[in-house]
């Protein structure tokens, strides 16, 4: 009798933990989606939630995350009542656009679309901001304060990468990028967070596959929204993959030439340690993952790009265990 006792107390117990498991979890969820709203990172809140529910009331009482933005733009009419990161983003746009003297309709439609799709603004809403991207085309100087506001706001990567992307596809759209274009594009880049190996990477994907195809992109499926009529009167890896051929028995570069290559794909020092190789390597697959790109709606060229990104980011991550002796 005592035995049937524990057993059905045992059930009981075990269906209260399930209970349990199904609450942390759906409070979890919620946080994760007040995380966002909040311009918080939602994996740490909502795994911090679920192991500690704790956690999640207190992060109620956390305000959003906000961006400093310096009075002199904030008071400009160009931006007020806007969102200041989108307008950031049609200011660092234009200055690319502008860089090469003209700012053509092509390059338009690729900054267009890509606003369109990442934040869904459509017609007078995205015709708005055209005062923004004219401030840019004025104020090329001012570039690294709009990359500041977008960095601060937007921490995840891969979000940068996009616009990384997107500002390489302008400046590449007539199939060639010019001196100004070049040097623009890069200090934008690397006052976003990224690197100079990688803004070539960027760069080098558009060599490989033809001029600026993003701005293909939306054509037909976005084509009719709006009309975009704001803007109507705008003025108009180097060496990637050399000698991996041989580097399975390091022939072609020497080893030491090698390891600098596969430690500036995944980002990391020639000294780093297996460890922070690891990392690295696990972070840039998930930044680079073409299903999760896919289902934020990025365009088939950058899926593209993000397809032979993990084969580089592969095969490095396999060599360097190589050569570290791993």
């Amino acid at each position: 009798m005592n035995e049937l006792a524990n057993l059905l107390g045992g059930i009981v117990g075990f269906g209260f933990d399930l209970i349990g498991i199904f609450f942390r979890v759906v409070f979890a969820l919620i946080i994760c989606v007040v995380a966002l709203f909040k311009n918080r990172n939602p994996f740490f809140w909502g795994f911090a939630t679920f192991l500690f529910p704790w956690i999640g009331i207190l992060f109620f009482f956390i305000p959003a995350r906000r961006v400093v933005v310096r009075t002199y733009l904030s008071n400009n009419p160009a931006f007020m009542g806007k969102d200041m990161c989108i307008g950031s983003i049609m200011a660092l746009s234009a200055i690319v656009a502008k860089a090469d003297g003209a700012v053509t309709a092509d390059e338009l439609k690729v900054i267009k679309n890509f606003v369109t799709t990442k934040f869904h603004i459509f017609g007078d809403d995205l015709d708005s901001y055209a005062d923004a991207f004219n401030y840019g085309k004025e104020h090329p100087d001012e570039y690294k304060e709009f990359a500041r506001i977008i960095k601060t706001y937007y921490g995840r990567r891969d979000i940068i990468i996009g616009l990384a992307y997107t500002l390489v596809s302008v400046a590449m759209n007539d199939g060639t990028i010019s001196e100004p274009e070049d040097t623009i594009v890069r200090n934008i880049i690397v006052e976003l967070g990224l690197s100079v190996y990688e803004y070539n990477s960027l760069k080098n994907s558009f060599n490989s596959q033809g001029s600026g195809t993003y701005s293909q992109f939306g054509q037909g499926g976005f084509g009719g929204f709006g009309g975009f009529t704001g803007f109507s009167g705008f003025e108009g890896f180097e060496g990637f993959g050399e000698g991996y051929a041989g580097t399975n028995g390091y022939s072609g570069p020497s080893q030491t030439k090698l390891t600098k290559k596969y430690c500036e794909v995944l980002g990391v020092d020639e000294d780093a340690s297996m460890n922070d190789i690891k990392k690295a390597y696990r972070r840039l697959a998930k930044e680079y993952h073409p299903d999760k790109l896919a289902s934020e709606g990025m365009p088939a060229d950058y899926l593209e790009f993000a397809n032979k990104k993990i084969l580089e980011i592969n095969e490095a991550y396999e060599q360097l265990k190589k050569i570290k002796g791993e």
